[in-house]
């Protein structure tokens, strides 16, 4: 844990996994049904899904692209005789808490959609599952401030904090396959998703998090990922004391709900994390400001795309107790990271805050300095925490 105002966080970098013998990796293409320890049917689908318990305990990538990111299921249970109705993509208690519902996001293509608006196709009985397992229980911890989420993470819950992120970081680019690239209905144009070319392939693992509790799977902690917590600097200034950010091309994700400020990268086993903590984040040692809390989710995000020999992650069924685990194998022993290229950061910060903040701010030629990596709004030109207190 960093300091108890800034920041704590967890890192999962750790030894290799292995896997136990009697596991069948996610990817098999058999179809066959067989008995379990505890009589229960394991029906290997078609498409590579796996069927257990009376329900799709795993949804292989090939149903993931072509019946969830269709929408032809609900996004969680991937049943096809579920009867969709609709669930909030940011949920509806941060909607009520901050009057966000005539409140607009912006979208990855640069347009503005309202909240109340922003929904998926989601089954009832997943609606409420959800509800129950995520959004009671986080929403109740929330409402007690920074230090309770705190102890909350330690207590043993982190896991259930990070695959609620994962939730949402899926749900927003779920909702992007079914809004077009171009508002103008005139121009010929595919959704966001397809004309962006999302990988779905990439993603696969964050929807796996995000739909593990569904399926009672049972998670490695390094398969999680990094997870930051963040004391934001309340403003009575703000608009409004929510934020959100993700960048998609290197699976990070970031919110801001009232004092508390989560980061989240999918599919990195802890190493983003292992390496900003040897380069900065031991120094932030008060609350973060907006621009701030931006320029961290850049550095988590750049630091993911550096990173050079990520994990390999995978959801296994074992045939013989019937259970699912979601695990993580490391090629090395140590993360290993390419060259840091300040161009990418300085793309990544471009996207996160010039339009928020070129009329904020006295930095000479601050666009081209921004995109070109050499503007900081955590650090100052010695290198220390610029303190908001």
């Amino acid at each position: 844990m960093g300091q108890p105002d800034a920041a704590c966080y967890a890192s999962f970098w750790g030894g290799f996994a292995t896997l136990p013998q009697n596991y069948a990796p996610h990817a098999a293409q058999v179809t066959q049904a067989l008995g379990t320890e505890r009589g229960e049917a394991v029906m290997f689908l078609d498409d590579g899904s796996i069927y257990l318990n009376g329900k799709i305990v795993f949804v292989s990538l090939q149903r993931f692209r072509h019946k969830v990111c269709s929408g032809k299921v609900c996004f969680l249970c991937a049943d096809e005789n579920s009867e969709p109705t609709k669930e909030h993509v940011i949920p509806d208690w941060i909607l009520r808490k901050y009057s966000l519902y005539n409140q607009s996001v912006t979208l990855t293509n640069g347009t503005r959609y309202k909240y109340k608006d922003y929904v998926v196709p989601c089954c009832w009985n997943c609606n409420q599952f959800l509800s129950k397992n995520f959004e009671k229980p986080i929403s109740e911890v929330f409402e007690k401030g920074f230090e309770e989420l705190k102890s909350y993470l330690i207590s043993g819950e982190a896991t259930r904090v990070f695959c609620w992120l994962a939730l949402i970081f899926i749900k927003m680019h779920y909702k992007d396959n079914f809004l077009r690239m171009e508002r103008d209905k005139r121009i010929v144009c595919g959704s966001i998703a397809n004309d962006l070319e999302y990988d779905w392939g990439e993603m696969h693992h964050a929807y796996c998090l995000a739909r593990s509790f569904f399926c009672d799977a049972s998670i490695d902690y390094k398969a999680l990922g990094s997870l930051g917590i963040f004391r934001i600097k309340l403003d009575s200034k703000e608009r409004e004391q929510f934020d959100v950010g993700d960048i998609t091309f290197s699976n990070t994700f970031g919110i801001r709900i009232g004092e508390v400020g989560l980061i989240a990268c999918f599919g990195d086993g802890g190493a983003v994390l292992y390496k900003l903590n040897q380069l900065f984040l031991q120094k932030l040692h008060g609350p973060l400001n907006f621009p701030q809390f931006r320029e961290l989710i850049a550095q988590f995000a750049c630091c993911n795309l550096h990173l050079k020999n990520p994990p390999r992650l995978s959801t296994l069924t074992d045939k013989i107790l019937g259970t699912v685990s979601i695990v993580c194998t490391k090629r090395d022993p140590e993360p290993i990271f390419y060259e840091f290229k300040p161009e990418i950061l300085g793309s990544l910060m471009t996207t996160l805050l010039y339009s928020l903040m070129k009329n904020n701010v006295n930095i000479p030629d601050f666009e081209m300095r921004l995109k070109q990596g050499e503007v900081s709004f955590l650090f100052g030109n010695d290198g220390n925490f610029l303190n908001n207190e």
